[in-house]
């Protein structure tokens, strides 16, 4: 049996014979097919990674067995040939989104796939061969036939959901098999439901949040507090004291922020949150860190706080997974699984991930040192006006790094920041400015008061006070 073994739905099994050969190429012992259900539990023991190659097309019971099996002993990689393809019970383990037309972009992300390969498979990629496979197995993996649509997409619903229901309550794996093998669970035997079925509904007793513990994934916790009203906190109130998790966690954050009807309180924010944490509640986990940095005498010591933290970037929550890399060594072993972490969050679209990893690409030892790589991954955080950011790509483009020198470019993108009071990059338009028209002269004398009144800025507001005296102009900070 092969080391490396690429199940797919039947709509991708050219695009699985195409990577079975590349991988070959690079040195792995690969193998694709369709195994019987009989031949499942062994292929997965056998092999040392197993990829799942997941398209829009729907699964067979076979390869969603399959895939579950490898993701409970921890062999299963996913490759996406659509983004967000992989099945919500297989995302936490590692995936790479292969779905790019742009060249450096694909190159980047099939090496992560590689590197994900790699820590499983005994044998390790011949890196040399790398730049004669990329071309081949690119063009091999974006030639996708058109499918069904609409009712494998009902059907992929349906079995992701049952799988996912059977891990939740503890079945497992092997209990997933057991039961598609004695005839109780089939496709007939779970009803898909559709946004309008859930519309619908029959409301419980207790009205559920609005509001969910979810939301921290992506937003800053005082902004997801922020929507915390006096209603709203004693629906959240009654379901945690009822042992909801979810509620926990929001009500947790709810004392944390002292927002809505709850009393501004790190111990009992800490109480609530090592209720949901308990639970292993992702967002809980990840907010015990938050409130340990924010309330330090809370009573999560070092040690827990971090814990958790890593606790739920293990899960697959993005801010964790963001916020635990960055808090990594700076060896080399290290700061390749941040770059792991950092380059899975911002596949999921975080841009503060997207800034994290590009960073990565351009500075980390344990990457490539790539600042063209990086790129691609600054444009998509720009889009969503991440400072961090705009400032690096404009830098970019200013020193033409990476990419062809365009100080127009860069003094957009400078502005762009610098109107969210970014101070390096307001500092370094007003530097571009200076000697400009006398609107930009203008602009940029501006810039340099205001920062020569951010105080904070223990570096920058000393040398914006200095350009302000070089050019003979007064501040005054009010």
């Amino acid at each position: 049996m092969a080391d490396v073994f690429i199940a797919a739905a039947p709509d991708a099994d050219a695009q699985a014979g195409g990577l079975a050969q590349a991988l070959k190429t690079l040195g792995f012992d690969a193998a694709v097919g369709a195994p019987a259900e009989a031949e499942i539990a062994k292929l997965v023991d056998d092999a040392k990674c197993v990829i799942g190659l997941w398209s829009r097309g729907a699964p067979t019971a076979e390869l969603a067995m399959l895939a579950a099996l490898a993701h409970e002993r921890k062999k299963l990689v996913s490759a996406e040939l659509a983004t967000d393809a992989t099945p919500a019970p297989f995302r936490a383990a590692p995936r790479v989104d292969l779905a790019l037309r742009d060249r450096t972009a694909f190159k980047t992300r099939f090496q992560a796939l590689i590197v994900e390969i790699d820590k499983l498979s005994p044998t390790k990629a011949n890196v040399a061969a790398l730049p004669s496979v990329l071309a081949v197995v690119r063009s091999a993996l974006l030639k996708r036939r058109e499918t069904g649509g609409e009712k494998q997409l009902k059907t992929l619903g349906v079995f992701a959901a049952a799988v996912a229901a059977l891990f939740v309550v503890g079945f497992g794996a092997g209990r997933v098999i057991n039961l598609v093998r004695s005839g109780e669970l089939s496709m007939a035997s779970f009803e898909f439901s559709t946004p309008q079925a859930q519309a619908a509904a029959t409301p419980t007793s207790t009205p559920t949040p609005t509001l969910t513990s979810a939301a921290l994934e992506r937003t800053p916790w005082r902004e997801v507090a922020s929507r915390i009203d006096e209603t709203l906190a004693q629906q959240i109130e009654t379901r945690a004291a009822a042992g909801d998790a979810d509620a926990q966690t929001l009500a947790c954050l709810g004392h944390m922020a002292g927002t809505g009807g709850f009393l501004p309180s790190p111990t009992a924010a800490r109480e609530q949150c090592d209720l949901a944490a308990a639970q292993n509640n992702a967002a809980a986990l990840y907010l015990s860190w938050q409130l340990r940095r924010t309330a330090p005498h809370a009573g999560i010591d070092d040690a827990t706080a971090n814990t958790r933290l890593r606790q739920a970037a293990e899960a697959g929550f993005t801010a964790a997974q963001i916020d635990y890399a960055a808090s990594l060594p700076g060896d080399r072993t290290s700061q390749a699984e941040a770059g792991r972490l950092w380059l899975a969050a911002a596949e999921r679209g975080d841009p503060r991930a997207q800034f994290f990893y590009a960073r990565w690409l351009r500075d980390s030892p344990a990457g490539p040192q790539d600042p063209t790589a990086a790129i691609p991954f600054l444009q998509r955080a720009s889009e969503a006006n991440q400072a961090d950011a705009l400032h690096m790509l404009a830098t970019l483009y200013r020193d033409g790094v990476g990419a062809p020198r365009n100080v127009a470019e860069a003094k957009a993108l400078y502005d762009r920041a610098a109107r969210q009071n970014h101070a390096p990059s307001m500092s370094n338009l007003a530097d571009l400015l200076r000697d400009g028209s006398p609107e930009e002269r203008a602009r940029s004398i501006e810039l340099y008061r205001q920062l020569a009144c951010m105080t904070d800025e223990h570096q920058i507001q000393p040398r914006a006070v200095g350009r302000l005296r070089a050019l003979q102009m007064s501040y005054s900070c009010g």
